[in-house]
């Protein structure tokens, strides 16, 4: 496949009920560093984007939580909401939608979210963690550059009205199309090879 264009990002967040002990990153952090695999983190799915930036934070912290695996966002809610987790590694948009349920203790963005000001970015906190869902659109290989140049064009146009309304429900609206495009992909496959690497090891 060929990429047209990349044209929003929903960041991973690292998020804890209102209830819970833990104020900031750091007290969590802290409380993993003392307990090994006692602190649960829910997420969607297994080696997805929430499951690899929890092994993320686990290298770059050098701590070890234990990722419990759902079969969709769905699911960690009242999971996190019933207290059978201790945190959850989730989207930017729960952060937004269960803000009166749920602290947000850091995003996986390069800035801090829009929607979001007053919640610190992984790498504020010393983590060099950036991470989430990125959303996009691509073509066979082979497909005439014209074609997509007004694909390209189009979804640009298209997504841009709805910006405002994206970035209010916690979405990152980030728009790479040729070589921009391509430079993400490598980026994204840099940020990731670490922990990639690693579950390979551990299947030999």
């Amino acid at each position: 496949f060929q990429v047209v264009m990349w044209f929003h990002f929903t960041p991973n967040v690292l998020v804890v009920s209102k209830d819970s002990k833990y104020k900031t990153l750091k007290d969590f952090i802290d409380d993993a560093g003392k307990n090994p695999y006692a602190l649960t983190v829910g997420g969607s799915g297994t080696y997805s984007a929430n499951h690899l930036d929890t092994l993320r934070l686990n290298k770059e912290a050098g701590v070890e939580l234990t990722y419990v695996p759902h079969t969709g966002t769905g699911p960690v809610i009242p999971a996190l909401m019933g207290g059978h987790l201790k945190a959850a590694m989730s989207y930017s948009m729960v952060s937004v939608r269960y803000k009166d349920k749920f602290r947000t203790l850091a995003v996986a963005s390069e800035e801090r979210v829009p929607s979001l000001p007053d919640v610190p970015t992984f790498k504020e906190l010393g983590y060099d963690i950036v991470g989430g869902a990125y959303r996009g659109v691509a073509v066979p290989h082979g497909t005439p550059q014209s074609v997509v140049n007004k694909l390209a064009k189009a979804y640009s146009e298209a997504n841009k009205r709805i910006t405002p309304k994206q970035e209010a429900l916690g979405f990152v609206m980030k728009y790479a199309t040729g070589n921009e495009a391509l430079k993400l992909v490598d980026q994204m496959r840099e940020a990731y090879g670490g922990v990639l690497e690693d579950i390979k090891a551990k299947r030999k």
